[in-house]
C-alpha cells in the first residue's frame, strides 16, 4: 500500500471510528444503564462525550498550527482507544463517564486534526472531494451505528462495541505515515495560550452542562445558575483573549463575515440535522404509533442523504458556482423541514418524513463542505489549524444547540397546548407533540430561509480554489 493510500485510509478509519462512537451509545444506552450501577449519571454517557469533543476543537487546532500534526494525530488516537478500553471494563455508571470523556478528547482532536490534515495535504477541488470523503463518513456512521450498534448489543454484549475500536485504531495509527504529513513551519514561538484553553473549556462545559439541565426540566434552578455561570466565564474569556499576543481563537476573525459567516451557516446545518434526529424518532412513535424498527427505516435517509450530499460536493463545484452550490444546501434544509410540515397528524402520508429526512441530511451535507472549504481558503495555510478548530467547535456546539434548544421548545409547547383541544380529538399526547413540532420546525424554516439571504453575502473562494486545482494538475 503507498504512502498516499495508507494516510486516505489511516483518516477515514479514525474519523469513522469517531463518529460511530458517537452515535452509538444513543443506541444502546438503555442496556449500558441496566448493566452498570449509577442511573443518575446516565445523560453524562452522552453528555460527557459531547463536552470534551467540543472543547478540544479548538485547542487541538492551535496546536496543530505549531507541532508535527502527525504526532497529535497519533496521541489523539490513543485517547481514543484508551477511552473505548477503559468504556469496556467499567463496572460502574462514574467510571464508564470518566472513560466517556477521556474517548471524547481523543475523537475531538480526530475530527478537527483529520480535517486539518486532508486540508494540508490536498488543495483545490482534491480538497473538496476528500473532505467530502471525511464527512460521508459521518453519514455511514449515522446509518450503521444505531443498526449495527443495536443488533451486537442484543446478541452479544455490549462491551463488545467498544473493544473493537482498541485493533481498529492500533491500525490507524501505524497507517499514519509522518514523512508524509505535510506540516506548514511557524515563525512565531509564544507561549501556548493555557489561560484561553481554560476558560473556553470552563464556558463550554457549564453550557452545555446547562442545556443538560434543561432538557430534562427547564424550571429548574440550577440549569440557570449554570447558564449565568457559564456567561460571566465568556466574558471573562473574551478580555482575556483580547489582551493575549497569540489567542486560542484569533478574535479579528468573530469580526469578520468571511469567517463568521460560514462557521454560523455550518452551527445552523448542525443543529438541524441533530435536532431532526432526536425529534423525528419520537414524533413518530408518538403521533403515528410506529414500532421502533420502521422509526429506524423512516430515519435512515437522513444520515445517507448527508453522506451523498457531502460527495456530490466536488461534481457540483465543477459545474456551478461555489455560492449557487451553498445555496442548493440551504434549499435541501429548507425544503426537508417543508416537507415534515406537509405531514399532517393522522395522515396517511408519513413517508413525506422519510422523503424529509433524505432532502434535509443531503442539503446539510452540501452546506459543511462549502462553508469547511470556504474556511480553509481564506486563511492562510500556517492558519488552517486554528481556523479549522473554530469550524469544529462551532458544528459541536450545534450538534448540542440544535437538539437541546429544539427538544426543550417542543416539550415547553406540549405542556401548554389546552387540554380541551386534544381530548376533542381524543388524542392529548400525539396531538399536542404534533402541534408542538409543528411550531418549532416553522421556526427552523424562518431560520433556514434568512440563512438563504446570508448566502448572498458569504465569501465566494471559488476563483482560488480552481487556481490552486490548476496549479497542482500542472505540477503533477
Amino acid at each position: 500500500m503507498n504512502p498516499l493510500t495508507r494516510f486516505q485510509t489511516s483518516v477515514l478509519l479514525a474519523t469513522f471510528l469517531a463518529a460511530w462512537d458517537s452515535t452509538v451509545v444513543g443506541t444502546i444506552g438503555p442496556t449500558i444503564a441496566r448493566h452498570l450501577p449509577g442511573i443518575a449519571l446516565y445523560p453524562w454517557m452522552l453528555t460527557g462525550f459531547m463536552i470534551a469533543t467540543t472543547v478540544v476543537a479548538p485547542i487541538f487546532g492551535r496546536l496543530a498550527d505549531r507541532f508535527e500534526p502527525g504526532f497529535l494525530y497519533r496521541l489523539a488516537i490513543g485517547l481514543f482507544v484508551m477511552g473505548s478500553l477503559g468504556s469496556a471494563a467499567a463496572q460502574n455508571m462514574t467510571l464508564f463517564v470518566a472513560a466517556r470523556v477521556l474517548q471524547g478528547t481523543g475523537a475531538g482532536g480526530i475530527f478537527t486534526l483529520g480535517l486539518i490534515l486532508m486540508g494540508r495535504q490536498f488543495v483545490g477541488l482534491d480538497r473538496v472531494r476528500m473532505q467530502g470523503r471525511l464527512s460521508a463518513m459521518w453519514g455511514l456512521a449515522g446509518v450503521l451505528g444505531p443498526t449495527l450498534g443495536g443488533l451486537v448489543a442484543q446478541w452479544s454484549s455490549w462491551r463488545l462495541l467498544f473493544l473493537i475500536n482498541i485493533p481498529l485504531g492500533i491500525v490507524a495509527a501505524a497507517f499514519v505515515s509522518a514523512e508524509y504529513i505535510k506540516s506548514e513551519d511557524t515563525t512565531s514561538y509564544s507561549p501556548i495560550d493555557g489561560w484561553g484553553a481554560v476558560l473556553l473549556a470552563v464556558w463550554i462545559t457549564l453550557g452545555l452542562a446547562a442545556l443538560t439541565v434543561f432538557r430534562q426540566n427547564f424550571g429548574m434552578v440550577w440549569g440557570w445558575i449554570l447558564l449565568g455561570l457559564a456567561v460571566l466565564a465568556i466574558i471573562v474569556w473574551l478580555k482575556t483573549e483580547s489582551r493575549t499576543v497569540e489567542p486560542l481563537i484569533p478574535l479579528h476573525w468573530l469580526r469578520s463575515f468571511s469567517i463568521v459567516g460560514p462557521i454560523a451557516s455550518a452551527l445552523i446545518a448542525s443543529g438541524s440535522l441533530y435536532g431532526a434526529a432526536l425529534i423525528i424518532p419520537l414524533w413518530v412513535q408518538i403521533a403515528f404509533h410506529y414500532a421502533p424498527f420502521a422509526t429506524g427505516l423512516i430515519l435512515l435517509p437522513l444520515p445517507v442523504g448527508w453522506a451523498l450530499g457531502s460527495m456530490l460536493a466536488k461534481p457540483l463545484l465543477t459545474r456551478f458556482s461555489f455560492r449557487t452550490v451553498q445555496r442548493y444546501g440551504v434549499i435541501g434544509i429548507l425544503a426537508g423541514f417543508l416537507f415534515f410540515q406537509s405531514t399532517a397528524q393522522e395522515s396517511a402520508w408519513t413517508w413525506m418524513i422519510a422523503v424529509g429526512d433524505g432532502i434535509l441530511g443531503g442539503g446539510v451535507g452540501l452546506v459543511i463542505m462549502t462553508t469547511l472549504v470556504t474556511v480553509q481558503s481564506i486563511v492562510s495555510p500556517t492558519q488552517i489549524g486554528a481556523a479549522t478548530g473554530l469550524y469544529n467547535l462551532a458544528r459541536n456546539l450545534g450538534n448540542a444547540l440544535g437538539p437541546g434548544i429544539m427538544g426543550g421548545l417542543i416539550l415547553i409547547f406540549w405542556r401548554q397546548t389546552p387540554v380541551s383541544v386534544a381530548h376533542a380529538i381524543g388524542r392529548l399526547d400525539s396531538f399536542s407533540l404534533s402541534a408542538a413540532i409543528h411550531t418549532v420546525f416553522w421556526g427552523v424554516v424562518v431560520i433556514a430561509a434568512a440563512l438563504l439571504v446570508l448566502v448572498q453575502r458569504m465569501p465566494h473562494p471559488q476563483a482560488k480554489i480552481f487556481t490552486e486545482h490548476s496549479q497542482m494538475s500542472s505540477e503533477s
